[in-house]
């Protein structure tokens, strides 16, 4: 009896050929490669190697605190990458997502050393506003320059995160500094300023709201909307966009100003939730890179990017848990596991060639 129609849709959709569901099997491979590798490495390092692994996968629900500590940590790796995201999605290759953050912290830590109100809710709230307003501002530039004068998008987002860097630590010298310890810090933040813990044991706050709220909210723009639908297609098929009538001028802004607002919030979060001061060659570096990774690691897609942030924050707790047992495995391990899986999942030649086997046995069965 001949296939019907259904039938035959809902057997393409559970197949390798489907682009979805390769992607996802090709996610799940380069993992378990990732942990056999690891394995192999604790083999050589770890008297124990299994009871090792079993650590790192389950160390973080063995007490509250460890996976509070999860949850709060991920929230602004989860922001930068939702950034990094969006403008990867565009075809952009804005790699400012570092210095955002780092100027974005100075705005952060300015509000919130000022008693510009005695309402907490208002005073987090105009913090977190500062943070984005700074950075949907300034990650538009090297878009601006690139689509008005040709210039390197990569190389001015790069030479800008040194610029930003190098403003940041101006301004906390001349204007912010503490003086109650040697550090380039800032003043400590006022309490009203602090965002406080929702549910204390798990160090969940409202910035976990905010970025739920967030990554919902990128999701429609990027998948249920005009303007995703023309971010996605200057990504895939720049000449086609232009030639469709797109104005790839305005799409490069908007996109760059959600980039950077979203860099902005992440920046915010991560110091009122985690410091108590400001600092700018600590506080917040090497999360905006990555970022990078992690839209790698999500396939640009919002919620897998959340997804990732959550998944490798939780491994390097579970490292961190593994130390205490056994500190001849060094907690950069989990680096080993992020490092493979990114090289396996961006690869474009992993997997490729059994994918086109089953593409070309699906198109002689329907010749046949």
């Amino acid at each position: 009896m001949p296939d019907t129609k259904k039938e035959r849709e809902a057997r393409n959709m559970l197949s390798i050929t489907n682009s979805k569901v390769f992607d996802t099997v090709k996610i799940l491979i380069s993992i378990c490669i990732a942990f056999i590798i690891t394995f192999v490495i604790l083999c050589l390092i770890s008297e124990d190697p299994v009871n090792a692994l079993v650590t790192i996968l389950t160390g973080p629900f063995r007490k509250t605190r460890y996976l509070g500590s999860v949850i709060e940590s991920f929230i602004a790796y989860a922001f930068a990458g939702l950034a990094a995201g969006i403008l990867f999605k565009s075809g952009a290759f804005n790699l400012g997502a570092e210095g955002i953050f780092i100027i974005s912290g100075v705005s952060v830590a300015a509000v919130a050393c000022n008693p510009i109100t005695t309402n907490p809710f208002l005073h987090s709230v105009l913090c977190i506003l500062a943070g984005a307003l700074t950075g949907g501002i300034l990650m538009v530039i090297p878009s601006f320059l690139k689509a008005k004068f040709g210039t390197n998008e990569m190389v001015v987002s790069l030479m800008l995160n040194s610029i930003y860097s190098g403003i940041s630590m101006f301004i906390i010298r001349n204007y912010l500094l503490t003086t109650t310890t040697n550090t380039v810090g800032s003043k400590d933040y006022l309490e009203t300023a602090k965002i406080g813990y929702l549910y204390e044991p798990l160090r969940i706050s409202a910035c976990l709201i905010l970025l739920i709220v967030c990554t919902v909210v990128l999701y429609i723009i990027m998948f249920k909307t005009k303007l995703g639908y023309q971010i996605r297609l200057s990504g895939s098929n720049p000449k086609f966009s232009e030639y469709s009538g797109i104005n790839s001028f305005k799409l490069a802004l908007i996109t760059s100003a959600i980039a950077g607002v979203l860099a902005g919030m992440g920046a915010a979060c991560q110091l009122l939730t985690q410091t108590s001061f400001y600092q700018p060659d600590k506080s917040l570096t090497g999360i905006g890179f990555s970022g990078m990774l992690l839209s790698m690691l999500g396939r640009n897609n919002p919620i897998g990017i959340v997804i990732s942030a959550f998944l490798i924050k939780y491994l390097e707790q579970g490292t961190q848990v593994l130390y205490f047992v056994d500190r001849a495995v060094p907690s950069e391990i989990v680096a080993i596991v992020e490092g493979i899986v990114i090289l396996l999942i961006s690869s474009q030649y992993f997997l490729r060639g059994f994918r086109e086997k089953k593409l070309l046995q699906e198109g002689l069965k329907k010749d046949a």
